[in-house]
């Protein structure tokens, strides 16, 4: 019951906390749009940073003959007029909003209109967090400086964002932002034409711009970046749940089988099938609900702990969007697995004991060694597995590598559960000592109790080695990027890497300024967004078309004009080597790019080779570049100190000139932004790692489990070893070489494939992303498996406290 009890709490654990994960990155990048628009409205939302302009937007309107509301969504820092600024979304909104929008939300805005330009609504909750309330006043960044703002009203409700917005007219937000005349968002009512003749006249005027959907839809094109996190997060999830699923399933079929002489005796007495399966599950549910309502509580705690890189994730999108942690689904997804594996495991349980004549159940005669043999075809089966995943991850073409992520996965998992059992085989054979001969033939007759063991510490190694592989081969192959386009000696940026919002830029003349600060020899401007091309968001990246730029970089193409960073033109752009390759494309080839006023069709100059932007990018000209964002300021500042100054006295400088005017701005040295980079990568890949060590104690709590519960069944044989004059020592020895049999072999096993399934892995998550970096094998966790592997066996027997084994003859035969 021990057993059944930890392995549940386990596998629920591990499921919560890897759903919860998963749950938390989709939550908030879904969280943008405001809820409470009317689900019969059609939305508009602009493909490009700049937004649509004032007569594309006019054209869409004349065409769906309905009424209309405009909106801006700027991405900025807001905060008190003293302390920290934090992300949040600023909505510039006309007067017609209230017709598109639920009553609650629209009689708040009737009954406290916004009589001023500077006025703005806040929600009541992020308020309260922030101790803000109405009259307050609070600072917005915005590209020309922070700005200030009145708080008119708190709203109730979380509109959206789960509270972190600002609403404000839309002029008001124009002007600060300096977004003229352009809009992001439009809400059109279906009015007497319906919702489908709208939609088809606005996809028909917009003319590629903008994308046409439902308003629950809205920024639904976030969701496809960053798919490297997300499709390893996915897949690490129905590996994290399937894994669950067979603990909990072998743990709990476990309990059954320990209850067997209990239920024989009850079928000597003559009570019913019936009754015996009823009382079993009326004795296991209150196992089910203890062991899922301590493992849900856990899981989520740690899922929690474990999500917090979907802000780096969220930050990365330019988005300024506050992830939450979204329970709900994660802990009813892990009900729901618990529920079916302990259906399963109680039915199977149920079918097989019942073929079991009640004398053999009492006596434990139907326990019987394995016969001679009897382990070579399932281990045969295992081993033709994994030779044939060994044969796919060599021999396959990329795109089919991945498919070798099953028979190496199962094949590994079969083999740790049949090794055990030919082990037993060997060690029996010839004329072996004591305890030789009794480990032997434990690992025969506890094969089943054995499986849970193995199978858990075969995949805590596979998935430790596996996840670590990937981490690293990603974290090396964009460490090598990032090093080919940082040559300059400093860096200003608008806001640090992987913390900048998408309004976070210079304006236009800081150009000249910086320039003019002492030992300043060569600046180049680069910057960065994204722009809608299918049904996904790309990043936009450019650098400025001088020949500071080129000194400044060492950009490596591939694939067309070595010097496309200064040739190219408003009709040209280059893409990365992963873009090229999610898209099928290559130099020569065209794209339909939105625009503000429409699209354009572009030439692709060149492909670079660049694995620092998951999901690939595109590199357009600053003309090109400025045209689509509608901005004509830029990100950051590849700075080039002139020979012999000292870079740190620049930085200086440069920080003293600028410090007020952007108080989020920062100034970094060449190690400083490059150790940026590699921590932004590290901390999304972190939670990979993380699940990998949370596996290793998965296996130790199932391992304590079902040693604990096995020590117990056994004390009556071990009882009768010691009569025959062993000592506890000796026992304890026999258990300790069982163990350590059972989890060496999975090692044996599960090692070689954690590695091999590092390159299949890589090559799953590129379909999405274009990432398929070298493979590098983790050697220092290689190394240390094996050890670790034996720390959790010792860890797992001082839980299990082997002391219970030596319970005397006596006091076993007075028991019973």
């Amino acid at each position: 019951m021990v057993a059944a009890v930890a392995a549940g709490i386990g596998g629920v654990l591990l499921t919560t906390a890897m759903l919860l994960i998963s749950a938390a990155v989709l939550d908030a990048i879904k969280s943008a749009s405001i809820s409470g628009i009317r689900s019969d409205a059609v939305a508009v939302e602009a493909k490009t940073p700049g937004g649509m302009t004032d007569s594309l937007t006019r054209r869409v309107e004349e065409g769906a003959k309905t009424p209309a509301s405009r909106a801006l969504v700027i991405n900025t820092s807001v905060g008190a007029t003293e302390g920290k600024m934090t992300p949040a979304i600023v909505y510039g909104v006309d007067q017609r909003l209230g017709d598109f929008v639920g009553k609650v939300l629209r009689d708040q805005i009737e009954d406290r209109p916004l009589t001023r330009p500077d006025q703005v609504y806040l929600t009541r909750t992020w308020a309260a967090d922030h101790g803000l309330q109405a009259g307050d006043s609070i600072r917005v960044s915005a590209p020309s400086g922070t700005r200030t703002l009145k708080v008119a009203a708190l709203l109730d409700g979380e509109i959206a964002n789960h509270g972190a917005v600002v609403i404000a007219p839309k002029q008001t937000v124009a002007s600060v932002f300096g977004r003229g005349t352009r809009t992001d968002v439009l809400l059109l009512s279906p009015g007497d034409r319906g919702t489908e003749a709208v939609s088809a006249s606005a996809r028909e005027a917009v003319d590629g711009a903008a994308g046409v959907m439902r308003p629950a839809e809205l920024f639904s094109g976030y969701q496809k970046q960053f798919q490297t996190s997300q499709t390893i997060l996915a897949m690490f999830a129905v590996i994290a749940v399937l894994t669950s699923a067979v603990v909990l399933f072998l743990a709990w079929r476990l309990a059954l089988n320990d209850a067997r002489p209990m239920l024989a005796r009850m079928r000597l007495f003559g009570v019913r099938t019936r009754d015996l399966m009823l009382g079993s599950a009326v004795v296991m549910v209150p196992v089910l609900l203890g062991s899922y309502v301590v493992g849900a509580a856990l899981g989520v705690l740690v899922g929690a702990r474990m999500s917090s890189f979907t802000k780096q994730i969220t930050e990365l999108t330019q988005q300024a969007v506050t992830p939450g942690v979204p329970w709900q689904m994660p802990v009813l997804g892990a009900f729901a697995a618990a529920v079916v594996m302990f259906g399963a495991a109680w039915l199977s349980g149920l079918r097989r004991f019942m073929k079991i004549t009640p004398v053999e159940a009492v006596s434990g005669r139907d326990q019987t060694v394995p016969r001679p043999g009897g382990a070579v075809l399932p281990l045969a089966v295992g081993a033709a597995a994994v030779a044939l995943g060994a044969v796919t991850v060599f021999l396959a073409p990329d795109g089919l590598r991945m498919v070798a992520l099953l028979p190496l996965l199962g094949g590994a998992a079969l083999v740790s559960v049949v090794l055990p059992v030919a082990l037993g085989g060997l060690l029996r054979r010839g004329s072996p000592r004591p305890v030789r001969l009794f480990s032997g033939r434990q690992l025969q007759i506890g094969w089943r109790r054995n499986a849970a063991l193995g199978v858990t510490f075969a995949v805590a190694i596979m998935m430790a080695l596996t996840m670590a592989g990937v981490a690293s081969s990603i974290k090396d192959s964009v460490s090598t990027s990032v090093e080919r386009w940082t040559q300059g000696q400093l860096y200003v940026q608008a806001a640090r890497a992987g913390q900048n919002l998408q309004n976070d830029v210079f304006a236009a003349p800081f150009e000249k300024d910086l320039r003019s600060v002492k030992d300043v020899d060569a600046a180049c401007t680069f910057s960065y967004s994204n722009v809608g091309l299918g049904d996904r968001r790309v990043q936009m990246w450019s650098w400025g078309a001088t020949k500071d730029c080129q000194t400044l970089t060492k950009l490596r193409v591939s694939e067309g004009a070595p010097d496309f960073l200064t040739s190219m033109g408003k009709n040209d752009i280059a893409v990365s080597s992963s873009f090229a390759r999610t898209r099928d494309i290559s130099a020569g080839d065209t794209l339909q790019l939105p625009l503000p006023t429409g699209h354009r069709t572009v030439t692709v100059r060149a492909v670079l080779d660049d694995t620092a932007s998951d999901g690939g990018m595109i590199i357009a000209g600053a003309r090109l570049y400025h045209e689509v964002t509608d901005s004509p300021g830029s990100y950051a500042y590849y700075v080039g100190v002139s020979p012999g100054a000292n870079p740190a006295t620049v930085q200086k400088n440069i920080e003293a000139a600028f410090g007020d005017r952007y108080p989020r701005a920062v100034v970094l040295t060449q190690q400083e932004i490059r150790d940026v980079f590699a921590s932004i990568t590290a901390r999304l890949v972190s939670a990979f790692e993380a699940f990998a060590w949370v596996m290793f104690v998965l296996a130790v709590l199932v391992g304590a489990a079902t040693l604990a519960s096995g020590l117990v069944e056994r004390q009556r044989s071990l009882a009768l070893t010691r009569l025959t004059g062993s000592t506890s020592k000796a026992v304890n020895r026999q258990i300790l070489f069982e163990s350590l049999a059972i989890a060496v072999t999975a090692w044996v096993i599960a090692m070689p494939v954690g590695v091999l399934s590092i390159n299949p892995m890589l090559d799953a998550q590129s379909l999405q992303s274009g990432l398929l970096p070298s493979v590098t094998v983790p050697t220092l966790l290689s190394g240390l498996s094996l050890p670790l592997v034996v720390v959790c066996v010792v860890l797992a027997l001082l839980v299990a406290n082997p002391r219970r084994a030596n319970t005397s003859l006596r006091d076993l035969l007075a028991q019973e």
